[in-house]
């Protein structure tokens, strides 16, 4: 048995403190088994005498710091902690995470040098990526505003079929125009 408690970092860097057998300082504990049947409320001494004579550890769920009770479990601290890490990364795959991908392009590409593009960025899109285009203009080639936007406008139009935009026409920021694609799905 362990008495110390364990500190565990979420992916957040967001510390979470588990307290076991000793560790736990609240004069009332709420007991549960190990299929989470509440067996009552008990003062820390007996809880903690509890799970001495079943040779178990008390961990502690929760912890209301207003009434000064404390929620415990009963049971094997190595195999909650496995099962908690286990339901962690299960939950992680079912998070289904979608990136963006930035795709710079000039304000002067030739048409087919675009196209040819275009049906490159076709097997982004088709891997569920969110796409974000954009043409950075510097300098001098502010004066080409129109030739980007209508090459943006071009790239959308090409690929409205399967594919939609946050906006109807490209937005203007300080230096670029940009165009975001999501999945229709």
């Amino acid at each position: 048995m362990q008495d110390k408690p364990f500190v565990q970092r979420n992916d957040k860097n967001d510390k979470v403190t588990i307290y076991i057998n000793q560790a736990i300082k609240a004069p009332t504990i709420v007991v549960l088994d190990e299929e989470k049947n509440n067996l009552w409320s008990f003062p820390r001494r007996v809880a903690l005498q509890m799970a001495e004579d079943r040779w178990v550890d008390l961990i502690q769920m929760h912890y209301d710091p207003v009434k000064q009770v404390c929620t415990a479990l009963l049971g094997d601290y190595g195999k909650y902690m496995y099962k908690k890490q286990k339901d962690n990364k299960e939950k992680k795959k079912a998070q289904k995470q979608k990136w963006l991908k930035e795709l710079k392009i000039s304000y002067s590409i030739w048409d087919n040098d675009l196209e040819l593009k275009v049906k490159k960025w076709k097997e982004f899109l088709n891997e569920w990526y969110n796409v974000k285009y954009f043409i950075k203009l510097r300098w001098r080639e502010k004066m080409y505003e129109e030739k980007a936007f209508l090459k943006l406008k071009w790239i959308v139009s090409s690929l409205e079929d399967v594919w939609r935009t946050q906006y109807p026409d490209p937005k203007k920021e300080v230096r670029w125009y940009s165009v975001i694609l999501f999945s229709k799905i």
